[in-house]
Formats: structure tokens, sequence, C-alpha cells
């Protein structure tokens, strides 16, 4: 009797226990409800703006902060920390590097060699010659002689005695070499500055075109001159040299059967006296020391 006494006190307690939390909920709910449409109401009338703008000020230096370090993490969270992911990555980042440099190579290479075919295409629209170009691989180290190696040789059709020209920005393409010695890729160019370089040229005047030879200087520190063999006539600064293609004809070191005539060379640049013979300082339009790149002249049309 004492056991069943005691335990309905209890149950009563528990009941009413339970009621005043399960009012408190349902309070809570409907104050919850109501300020949500106080607040929809207001908002819509423009009144909670304002504080919803000063809020959202205050926060945002927050809010950003918060994702800058959520960010970071997912970064960190994502980069390989293993030693051997670590290693193969380096390797993939190192070999899509040399891709790209291989890529960016090409590109220059074609880059260069569309140039150098543009200028052959102007060169052979513009004059009756049969071209082959060539880069150019050696210069002569020294002093004693003035000489360049060509990549090209015997296998390519190249001759002794076939002029080779070069071009450089704002001149015509323009005599530099003549072919001395062959091999089958590659073959030697004797530059027109070197001392033993002799060839028959013009000088185009208003009247005429007089016969001339023309030498190398550059070794008595010069780079070309040229000597009328009519003595007569009158050597004027700023006249043109081009080759006669007579070189052949005459009895000169190197074999020159193979130079056309009308070759552009340069321009007299000063007129000088050496007793009764007139000499004529040349300026090269192009600069045999300055050209990567040559023409080889294999043929001229008729």
């Amino acid at each position: 009797m004492r056991d069943f006494l005691d335990e309905r006190p209890l149950k009563l307690r528990r009941d009413r226990f339970g009621d005043t939390n399960y009012g408190r909920v349902v309070v809570t709910a409907i104050a919850l409800l109501l300020l949500s449409v106080i607040l929809i109401v207001l908002d819509r009338q423009g009144v909670v703006s304002p504080v919803r703008l000063a809020a959202h000020e205050q926060l945002q230096p927050v809010i950003s902060w918060l994702t800058e370090r959520r960010m970071a993490l997912e970064a960190w969270w994502a980069t390989p920390r293993d030693v051997v992911t670590l290693q193969t990555r380096v390797a993939e980042l190192e070999a899509e590097n040399a891709q790209l440099r291989n890529d960016v190579l090409r590109l220059e290479q074609a880059r260069v060699e569309n140039i150098f075919l543009r200028q052959q295409l102007a060169i052979t629209q513009a004059h009756p010659w049969r071209v082959l170009g060539a880069e150019v691989m050696v210069r002569a180290p020294d002093a004693a002689r003035r000489v360049m190696t060509i990549a090209r040789g015997a296998n390519d059709g190249v001759q002794t005695g076939m002029a080779v020209i070069g071009q450089q920005p704002g001149n015509p393409p323009a005599l530099i070499g003549v072919v001395e010695t062959v091999g089958p890729r590659t073959a030697e160019v004797l530059l027109i500055t070197d001392i033993s370089s002799q060839l028959s040229v013009r000088v185009l005047q208003p009247n005429g075109a007089p016969l001339g030879l023309l030498q190398g200087q550059w070794q008595r520190g010069s780079r070309l001159r040229v000597e009328l063999i009519d003595r007569s006539t009158t050597l004027r600064v700023g006249e043109h040299v081009v080759t006669a293609g007579l070189s052949g004809a005459l009895d000169l070191p190197l074999d020159l059967s193979a130079m056309p005539a009308v070759v552009p060379i340069g321009f007299i640049e000063t007129v000088r006296q050496e007793g009764q013979r007139q000499i004529g300082d040349i300026r090269p339009f192009a600069d045999p020391d300055q050209v990567r790149y040559v023409w080889v002249i294999l043929s001229q049309d008729e």
C-alpha cells in the first residue's frame, strides 16, 4: 500500500513537468512565427533594409576572412603530401614545361623560315635568278681570311664560282661572296671584303656603265674599293656598283664563270685620287659580317 501511495505523487509530478515544457515550446514557436511575420512586413515596407545593409557591411569582412580560410584549407587538403606523389607531380610539370619550350622553339623556327621564304620569293620575283637558301654555319675565327661556311653543298647543286647573296632591312639583295670550295653538304664562301677577292663590276652612271675592278679591303682597314679601267671616266659619290658578269673571262685566282651580271654590290661612299688613278670606296648593301642567312644563285634565266 505504501509503495502504491508513493508512486502516484511521483507520476503526477512528472506529468506536470512535461506539460510545462510543451507549453514553452509552443509559446516559443508562436513567438518566432509572429516575429518572422513582423520582420517580413517591415522588410516590405523598407524599414528593415537599412538595418540589414548595416549588418551586412559589418559582417562582410568576417565572412570574407572565413571564406578565404575555407578555400585555403580545401587547397591544402587537396595538395598531395606524400613524397612519391610530389615527385611524380614534379616530373609531370617538368615534362609539360619541356614540351612547351619545344613548341615555342618550333614556332620560332617556323616564323624565321617563313621570313626567309618570303625574302626568297621577293628575290625571285624581282630578279631572273634561281636561288637556294642556306644558313651560315661558321665564320673564319681569325683575321687572315674573310670566309664563311654555309649549310649547302654539292648534293644541293652548289658549285665553285657561284655568287652568294644576302639581304639586310632597307636594302636590295646584294652580293656578299663567291663559293670557293664545295663539299657534299657544305660549302666555303670567300667574302667580297677579303683582300684576295677580285670581281669585274660596272658603275651605273647616267650616260653609261663603265667597267671596273672591285677588290676587298678588310685586311687594310676598309671594306671594298673599285677602280675604273677607263681612267678618263669620273667616279661620283652615290653611284651604284653591280657585277659585270665578265669575271670568268679575266685572269683571276678564282673561277667566276658562274657569276651572273647585274648583281647589286653597293654604292660609292667616297672618291679619292691615288696618283693618276681614281679609287672609289664602296659601302656594300649587305654587310657580309652581319648576315645569318644567304642565297646561292644557282643559275640565271636568259
